[in-house]
C-alpha cells in the first residue's frame, strides 16, 4: 500500500509529506502526528515493525477505520489499552505476552474482531 501525506512530520525517517515506504511493517518509530495521519488512511493498516507506541499515537491510531495491525507491540500500559479498545475494527496484538488485569479489561470493551495470539500471562 501506498500513503502519501501532505504534512511535514518525522515518520521512521521519512518526511511525512514523502510517499512513505510500501511495505507500512517496516515503520519502527511513529509520532502522534503522523499516527494520526495514518490513521485517516482507508482500509487496513500494517504496522508490525512498531515497538513501541506512545498514548498519544496509539489514541490517534485508534481512530481507524479498518483492520489495525500491531504486532510488534510486546507491551501494553493500561491507557494505551483503554485508548485501542476504542478501535471499532479487527484489531491485532500477536505481539503482546503480557498484559495488566487493568488492560485486559479495557480490550475487553473491544468493538470488533480482537487477536491475542501470543497472551501467555494476565497480571
Amino acid at each position: 500500500m501506498r500513503y502519501a501525506v501532505a504534512v511535514a512530520v518525522l515518520c521512521a525517517g521519512v518526511a511525512v509529506g514523502q510517499e512513505l515506504p510500501k511495505n507500512t511493517d517496516k515503520i519502527e518509530t511513529l509520532t502522534p502526528e503522523a499516527a494520526y495521519l495514518l490513521a485517516n488512511h482507508k482500509g487496513d493498516l500494517s504496522l508490525k515493525g512498531l515497538i513501541t507506541l506512545s498514548t498519544e499515537a496509539v489514541e490517534a491510531l485508534a481512530k481507524h477505520e479498518g483492520r489495525l495491525y500491531l504486532d510488534g507491540l510486546t507491551t501494553l500500559s493500561d491507557e494505551a489499552a483503554k485508548a485501542l479498545a476504542k478501535h471499532e475494527g479487527t484489531l491485532v496484538l500477536n505481539g503482546l505476552t503480557t498484559l495488566s488485569t487493568e488492560a485486559a479489561e479495557a480490550l475487553g470493551e473491544h468493538k470488533g474482531n480482537l487477536s491475542l495470539d501470543g497472551l501467555t500471562t494476565l497480571s
